[in-house]
């Protein structure tokens, strides 16, 4: 049977990348980077951002070389079968995990703070069946809910540094002209890269995307768009709140929310805030989702991935109640070892074409 041509433009692309970039480290990473790098978190993020999106670069290039197959089904004429299902089922895992973690931050973050009586396991299932539910629509539905998405997020991260334009005429602007700590810089740089280097998932879609469009740069102008929003929240963290508060304070992007006033009639930004938030993470979730479950039905070898979806999701809810028994220990297993795990499984997607290279193989441009 033959193939139906890939549907994804490069505008859908970029928006799910643009989304995925900020959704969950706007959240969870800032803070902790104010207390390791203080000012010097600027840089982090901008070298994290350059390495992690040229890895991503570099592996959807070199899937894009036979844009009519996916690397998951024909991966095994190159590094042979055994070392292919190997790396499906490693990458599948750590997408999962991905994924489960992601569910965790999120009921941990929403269930005390607007969902008190209810129990966190539910909320669990229910974000993911509505996540299990856009997989079973195929990959491509993702992309197009996160173009629509993509209009109302991008249109308020990129206008809100101006309401902060009046209150920043401030001499601590000076602390972000040089660098303090250059081991802080290297370290915090290595923890974010694979951030970006999460990208490679799109390696693993190319068949999804539409021939004649240009992913690669797509890729990059909505990473570093993406990376703008970091670091205009990262800029407004620090002039109000200083490295000494924001690396107490557990969210202090939805703390700088409360400086926000829209005239006479919206003095609380907190819930719009919060709602937007959550429809960047729910595209992070759900690609992430989408890309574990493809690679598992890849590495069995089955024609189609939905008679695994819910089961998969199911699995991927119990995993994010057993990560850790509370936020705390959560981000201490992050600190610990993430980066290390993460860089390992991203890494295992160049054994394809350090392999191809080695034996002489050339793709079909």
């Amino acid at each position: 049977m033959k193939r139906q041509r890939g549907t994804v433009t490069g505008l859908q692309l970029g928006s799910l990348v643009f989304i995925y970039v900020f959704s969950t480290t706007i959240a969870f990473l800032l803070a902790p980077m104010a207390k390791r790098a203080a000012f010097d978190g600027i840089y982090c993020i901008v070298l994290g951002a350059v390495a992690g999106t040229a890895m991503a670069v570099l592996g959807l290039r070199f899937a894009l070389r036979r844009p009519e197959a996916s690397l998951g089904e024909y991966g095994s004429k190159i590094v042979g079968k055994t070392a292919h299902t190997l790396i499906l089922f490693l990458t599948a895992f750590f997408f999962l995990h991905l994924s489960a973690y992601i569910l965790r931050e999120f009921t941990d973050f929403f269930v005390p703070t607007y969902l008190k009586e209810t129990p966190p396991v539910a909320v669990s299932i229910l974000v993911m069946s509505a996540a299990a539910s856009l997989a079973q629509s195929g990959v491509s539905a993702t992309f197009r809910f996160a173009q629509g998405c993509f209009w109302v997020i991008g249109l308020l991260f990129l206008i809100k540094p101006l309401f902060f334009l009046p209150s920043l005429d401030t001499p601590i602007w000076h602390e972000f002209a040089r660098v303090h700590d250059w081991r802080a810089v290297w370290d915090q740089t290595v923890e974010l890269i694979p951030w970006y280097g999460e990208l490679l998932l799109l390696a693993y879609l190319a068949p999804q995307f539409k021939t004649g469009q240009k992913m690669s740069k797509a890729l990059w102008i909505s990473s570093m768009a993406g990376t703008y929003i970091l670091v205009s929240e990262f800029l407004l963290m620090m002039v109000f709140f200083g490295p000494k508060l924001s690396a107490t304070l557990m969210y202090p992007a939805l703390e700088l929310a409360g400086f926000l006033h829209l005239g006479d009639f919206v003095h609380n930004m907190d819930p719009i805030i919060v709602s937007i938030w959550f429809a960047g993470l729910f595209v992070k979730l759900s690609v992430a989702f989408a890309v574990g479950t493809l690679l598992v039905s890849q590495a069995l070898k089955l024609g189609d991935h939905k008679p695994i979806t819910f089961p998969i999701a199911a699995l991927v809810v119990a995993m994010s109640v057993v990560l850790a028994r509370n936020p705390a220990e959560l981000a201490s297993y992050f600190d610990r070892s993430w980066t290390a795990f993460a860089l390992f499984s991203e890494g295992l997607f160049f054994v394809y074409p350090l392999v191809a290279r080695l034996r002489g193989m050339r793709g079909r441009s």
